[in-house]
């Protein structure tokens, strides 16, 4: 009675949360908060109305399955849009996002309620889907607020690239974007992760401006949400049914879901928090720790043999990072799911097994194929971890035989196959920059990858231990889920041995050739420990709950998790103040757009006057020529903020993305020679060779070139102008017939 009263007063507290949230919001002095409210309604809605497509029987969660829900849903709405587009049929702008939703909408209600023959929600859905809601509004809140007292593009960082992706596809409203910074060429980088994000930026009726941001808040919100919800799937499932098993799940899920979100490997806690209590300095610089160095440990500067990367979630966040491995995260842990729930079969239901799994396994697929857009790093990876699980639960249902050799076949077809037609119309317009696998001649020093890695591998060792263990003595713990587990721990471990063994030969140059191989299978790695260490925190309660063997080692085990997790999750404050200051201060809060505290910038207004003229241009694919743009720079900002292309941008990305060091050279010295030359053929010749609308010449400009306008200055109109530094500064718009 207690325990009915007490969830029914959970309940009200969890719908009471959402209404606080969007005052919250209403209240807040943010020119953004109106977009914010219109980016959660819209988050909702994928989520509520794309449960039927879950399909999950087996694995169940908490609240619905919020996250993954909404995961999955937001793939299945995108696809459809992004594919249309792509076949030159409509523009992938408003009107198809919101068809596609629509129609995908009411086909879920069609095939829930007549051919499922299933009530659509019932009130516990419903309450489930709002606490989870409510649950995600809570930190996306939180990290609107943080983000708003550092919200600008940063050139320092790869998020002004990322920022670049996203405003040229919201410009060109296409599903094949052209290069923002080699103009002409189609991009040839995995931008369908932020494809995906102009998605949810329409659907929610909001720009680039605001969006970017949001869906920084989105995804740390999502991951939190997403681990959550798979530790607590995978856990009911793997113990027995008892009456304490959803609390002791809940349990395993928050520690799991803080690691993930907002823990940072053990580096931090050695040199962040031990060695001050001991009275240590960080000994790599005198004024002590810097939120970014958990991520660069392995590093040629501080004596080791090459340079390595070991990133995780919360840094990226608060990094400001929209990059390919950043925003697949949220696809990655619906895939997660549904492996799961494809390996976990429904008791004395063979042919629903048989139905069910083919379309799980559809979905899988499908979502392989998409990383092949978005980070190819992730389907090369979970390509793999698909195939462990699979082979190992076919195994341990059938053993190793033919039967199960012929099982696992026709699946690994039906995954190949449709993981490469899904993605076709990228894979067609795109180079691959990978050029083969080599053995690793040098490795990170022993001591060194213990720091990073030995309690997660000591965890999840612990893991395996305790399920084989179980399965020898016929506890009660469910053995198909236990053999998809062992499987995911293998390759966790995996994930972290392998580039000390071989790394693939890609766009990093000498010194740096393990190094992105480290970077996209660490953090994967980092994200499947952090789910592996909440179910191992669930198994220790269940076991201290129904045993009185070794309680001592039992409780040293909770106790020693909990503190690791807490210990942990510290780094995001320290990581918050050290980014973004005192965000308590509510009075040094710029505000969640990523560009207008730049409007009174007395250097760097002018390109948002620019930018702001380009945008009333109805040309989707606009050319524009500014100063070819050094790599982490301010240079090459009116392409960034407008979407417009230009000749030559980043100037090593654009080299390395399009392996043609010879063609960027020349690019570079021909808006060298166009800016000084003076000359007005040669000008004209450029502008025809790119098609060029507009001619910018700004701050970075007159600062980078000793600018001779003789050479364009009677080719088209100075549409806006200012003076500057005692220089006059201008945006031309090209006259055509001049050239």
């Amino acid at each position: 009675m207690i325990e009915r009263l007490w969830k029914k007063r959970s309940d009200y507290y969890a719908v009471a949360v959402i209404p606080a949230v969007v005052i919250c919001f209403l209240i807040m002095n943010d020119n953004g908060n109106i977009a914010a409210i219109r980016h959660l309604a819209a988050i909702f809605l994928i989520s509520f109305f794309m449960r039927p497509y879950m399909g999950l029987r087996t694995i169940k969660f908490p609240d619905g399955g919020f996250g993954i829900s909404f995961g999955l849903g937001a793939f299945l709405c995108f696809y459809p849009a992004w594919l249309i587009s792509s076949t030159g049929i409509c523009k992938y702008s408003d009107p198809i996002i919101f068809i596609s939703f629509l129609v995908l909408a009411c086909l879920g209600y069609v095939i829930k309620r007549f051919v499922l023959k299933e009530t659509y929600i019932t009130p516990e859905e419903a309450m489930q889907t709002l606490k989870g809601f409510a649950a995600f509004a809570v930190i996306f809140l939180l990290f609107f607020w943080i983000i708003g007292f550092n919200p600008l593009i940063d050139p320092g960082t790869e998020n002004y690239m990322d920022y670049g992706f996203i405003r040229t596809i919201y410009r060109q409203k296409t599903a094949i974007p052209y290069d923002i910074w080699f103009a002409g060429e189609k991009l040839n980088y995995y931008y369908l992760g932020q494809s995906i994000c102009v998605y949810l930026i329409r659907l929610g009726l909001n720009t680039p401006e605001y969006g970017y941001n949001m869906m920084l808040a989105t995804f740390i919100g999502m991951v939190f949400i997403m681990v959550y919800e798979l530790i607590c799937g995978i856990t009911n499932a793997l113990l027995p049914d008892m009456e304490n098993r959803d609390k002791l799940s809940s349990f395993g899920g928050m520690a799991g879901a803080v690691l993930a979100a907002f823990g940072a490997n053990p580096h931090w806690l050695l040199y962040g928090i031990v060695y001050p209590l001991i009275g240590k300095t960080y000994p790599v610089r005198d004024y002590g720790y810097w939120f970014s160095d958990p991520t660069t440990y392995i590093s040629s500067a501080l004596g080791d043999p090459d340079n390595g990367k070991n990133e995780f979630p919360a840094y990226s966040v608060i990094l400001g990072d929209l990059h390919a491995h950043v925003i697949n995260l949220m696809f990655v842990l619906p895939l997660l799911a549904l492996l799961f729930d494809h390996c976990l079969p429904v008791e004395d239901d063979e042919d629903e097994n048989e139905k069910r799994g083919l379309y799980k396994l559809i979905l899988i697929s499908m979502l392989l194929g998409y990383f092949k857009g978005s980070n190819y790093w992730d389907f090369a990876i979970y390509f793999v971890i698909t195939g462990a699980v699979v082979l190992t639960y076919e195994i341990s249902r059938k053993g190793i035989g033919l039967k199960a050799f012929c099982t696992v076949t026709v699946k690994a077809v039906i995954v190949i196959v449709v993981s490469l037609l899904v993605p076709l119309p990228f894979t067609l317009n795109f180079k691959k920059m990978v050029t083969g696998i080599a053995f690793s001649d040098v490795h990170s020093p022993f001591g060194k990858f213990l720091v990073l890695w030995f309690i997660s591998i000591a965890v999840t060792i612990g893991l395996a231990a305790y399920i084989l263990y179980s399965q020898k003595h016929d506890s009660e713990i469910n053995p198909q889920c236990g053999a998809c587990l062992l499987a995911l721990s293998v390759c966790a471990i995996g994930l972290t041995l392998t580039p000390e063994v071989l790394y693939i030969k890609d766009i990093y140059t000498e010194g740096y050739h393990r190094f992105n191989t480290m970077f996209k299978l660490t953090y994967q790695a980092y994200v499947l420990f952090a789910i592996i260490t909440g179910i191992v925190f669930a198994i220790l309660l269940y076991e201290l709950t129904s045993g009185n063997k070794r309680r001592v080692l039992k409780c040293a085990g909770v106790i020693g998790l909990t503190l690791y997790v807490l210990l942990s999750a510290t780094y995001t404050g320290y990581a918050v103040n050290q980014w973004y200051g005192n965000v308590l201060n509510s009075d040094a809060r710029l505000g969640i757009s990523s560009l207008e505290g730049l409007r009174d910038d007395p250097d760097y207004g002018f390109e948002l006057q620019a930018m702001d003229y380009l945008d009333k241009d109805d040309k989707q694919v606009l050319n524009i020529i500014e100063a070819a743009a050094d790599n982490y720079t301010h240079q090459g900002a009116l392409s960034v903020y407008s979407g417009a292309c230009t000749p030559i941008g980043w100037f090593t990305h654009e080299w390395m993305w399009h392996d043609d060091y010879d063609t960027a050279c020349i690019k570079t010295e021909q808006v060298e020679l166009f800016y000084m030359m003076g000359d007005e053929d040669y000008c004209k010749e450029i502008l025809r060779q790119y098609d060029i609308d507009y001619i910018f010449v700004g701050p970075t400009e007159v600062s980078k070139y000793y600018v001779d306008t003789a050479g364009f200055s009677d080719l088209g109109e100075a549409v806006i102008s200012t003076e500057w530094k005692g220089v006059n500064l201008m945006l031309i718009k090209v006259d055509k017939s001049k050239l």
